[in-house]
């Protein structure tokens, strides 16, 4: 691991409660895809967040932070950035990085700014195995919380291998995806998860429910699923 002094280049507002930020690293520094950085505002004051951009990118990374002006600590993150033309962050962390080992078919399972992880897995995955089969399955409340989904379908557009779900809670006029939540829609469309390598960003009872419904009722192989939240479940 390595502590980076970041020049901030970007902080920019991409709804009204989600910021994507760009760093610009003073020293080199490495990761695999689906890792995350430790971002320290305090020494004991130190904040976990998902690499969007992908180990390709040699100069820059990307974060995408979710932040309310109703919720003062994920708003101290976002004023912190705001204050500090540059910040310390600690790189990298985690092991639920993208796997090579087997040509299994992945499944990119993300809720809201979990997006950002399975982002750095998707680029890599689309650079590296060209030829692998994707699909992705993105939640979120209203349309607007899916913030990139313009980006995937231009994606989606090369990449006959690649398949997106955008899925929202809410009723939206004119979106043509899916209701309902995101592992309602895997649980629709397999009905044999065994041989899939599955990634999930999001809330930890979101990843909690898929190990419980993918393991027993669409045979998932536990060694095969990948999200840091499964370490402390």
């Amino acid at each position: 691991m390595s502590v980076l002094i970041c020049k901030v280049s970007l902080l920019e507002a991409i709804t009204d409660n989600i910021y994507r930020v760009h760093l610009i690293p003073e020293s080199n520094f490495s990761f695999r895809a689906g890792q995350y950085l430790i971002l320290q505002i305090t020494e004991k004051n130190r904040r976990p967040f998902s690499i969007a951009s992908t180990p390709m990118e040699k100069d820059i990374l990307e974060l995408h932070i979710g932040a309310s002006g109703y919720n003062a600590y994920t708003m101290s993150t976002i004023q912190h950035i705001k204050n500090n033309q540059r910040i310390i962050v600690d790189i990298p962390h985690g092991h639920a990085w993208l796997r090579e080992e087997k040509n299994y078919p992945l499944i990119l399972i993300a809720g809201g700014t979990g997006f950002s992880y399975i982002r750095s897995i998707l680029l890599t995955a689309l650079t590296q195995q060209k030829n692998r089969y994707i699909t992705v399955y993105w939640g979120g409340r209203e349309k607007k919380h899916l913030y990139e989904l313009d980006d995937l379908n231009i994606l989606a557009s090369y990449h006959p291998n690649l398949n997106i779900y955008p899925i929202l809670e809410n009723f939206t006029d004119g979106f043509s995806g899916r209701y309902g939540t995101v592992l309602s829609a895997v649980m629709e469309d397999y009905s044999c998860l065994s041989q899939h390598y599955i990634y999930l960003g999001g809330p930890i009872s979101m990843v909690k429910s898929a190990r419980v419904l993918f393991c027993a009722e669409r045979r998932a192989q536990l060694s095969l699923m990948f999200a840091d939240a499964l370490n402390i479940i």
